[in-house]
């Protein structure tokens, strides 16, 4: 209880809240982040600035934590290739406004139009819960220490197409955000440069009678770096290769830009203040040459101009893209990101035809592949 109370009161000090209330509010949010299983007291979308604070300097916290050796530690597991992590689980419920989309739409250069010029913003949502991956990291019961973790690969599984094009659904409080870390089902593997891990997001939509369907399932799998001696490591897991074929036009049709000051715009949408994204300094302390930009800005960028985009000379690519894009079908969105995108940053978006059906990008620049997704 000691402990407690002085974190609280230099946490206080230095970020220098007045007033009982915003006390009471760090204190309630310190006390969620010491709990497995806790739901958050506000929308996850309606987080604010004092609210972003605190989350980072809980995450701070945890480095303290760790060198006075309360922090939980990965353990191995017996076939010598996963790690053992504790379950963690975050329910906070969602509320979309009109300020959201404004955001959204001057990081990710505009809402795309579909053929009735309804606005489409396919990861719109996936933005918008993103800060629920943050409260996992804040987590004392995570052992992973979050600044320097990078994101190597997501999977967004869209059961309700119509939320990317009329976020006014979202705008009541009939959405409940789920946000789940290591347990039985999600151990941690051990790879050659640390240990990748998964989170998993799934956002559910009640109707008037109390209802509830997924409309969107996310996996966000994480890279935390681990040093050489670090157990498991006389067995690494092998790196799995799911990517689909993909005939790709061989044509640039569009390009990303993205200059340093970029991933402000993209952190007021989904809250991830991470210091490699920020601080040019900070990056390279973590072993990046610069700062770098956030993957899902990049995805969300290509496949805002994914809505518009053509391709004459290859009809089948007009025709996949119209189906996918303005079906009310379920889609599955995966991405890998191959290497650190450092900013600023001018790179080429081109795209392709998935074998078995599918569409196709990928961000590419001076012979080096940056980004691949595919949409089935």
């Amino acid at each position: 209880m000691i402990i407690e109370t002085v974190v609280v009161l230099a946490l206080f000090i230095f970020l220098t809240f007045k007033g009982a209330s915003r006390l009471r509010h760090l204190w309630q949010l310190f006390r969620l982040m010491g709990e497995s299983k806790f739901n958050v007291p506000m929308p996850i979308s309606r987080l604010g600035a004092l609210d972003v604070a605190s989350v980072i300097a809980l995450m701070a916290l945890k480095y303290i934590y760790s060198f006075l050796g309360l922090l939980p530690k990965p353990q191995p597991d017996a076939d010598g290739v996963h790690i053992l992590l504790p379950e963690v689980t975050a329910i906070a419920k969602l509320r979309v406004t009109n300020r959201d989309e404004r955001r959204f739409d001057l990081a990710a250069g505009g809402p795309g139009k579909d053929k009735s010029r309804r606005d489409n913003r396919i990861m719109f949502l996936p933005a918008l819960v993103n800060p629920m991956l943050s409260l996992l990291l804040a987590n004392r019961n995570c052992p992973v220490l979050p600044f320097g973790c990078v994101n190597t690969q997501n999977s967004f599984e869209v059961h309700d197409p119509t939320i990317a094009r009329d976020a006014a659904a979202l705008r009541e409080d009939n959405c409940v955000v789920m946000a789940y870390f290591g347990g039985p089902e999600r151990k941690g593997r051990r790879v050659k440069r640390g240990m990748e891990f998964d989170i998993r997001i799934v956002v559910i939509k009640f109707d008037s009678r109390g209802h509830g369907d997924a409309i969107m399932e996310q996996v966000i799998t994480i890279l935390a770096y681990l040093p050489a001696s670090a157990k498991p490591k006389s067995r690494p897991a092998e790196a799995s290769n799911d990517e689909p074929r993909v005939a790709w036009t061989g044509i640039r049709r569009n390009k990303v830009s993205l200059g340093l000051l970029s991933p402000r715009d993209w952190a007021a949408v989904c809250k991830d203040y991470n210091p490699i994204h920020m601080l040019r300094l900070m990056a390279m302390l973590f072993g990046f040459p610069g700062t770098i930009a956030h993957g899902n800005h990049v995805l969300a960028v290509a496949t805002q101009q994914l809505l518009t985009a053509s391709d004459t000379d290859d009809e089948r690519f007009d025709d996949m893209r119209c189906k996918m894009i303005y079906s009310e079908a379920p889609f599955v969105l995966k991405v890998m990101f191959k290497r650190p995108m450092v900013l600023p940053l001018n790179l080429d978006v081109e795209y392709g035809l998935v074998d078995g059906g599918g569409l196709g990008l990928r961000v590419a620049g001076g012979g080096k592949e940056y980004l691949a997704a595919w949409m089935t």
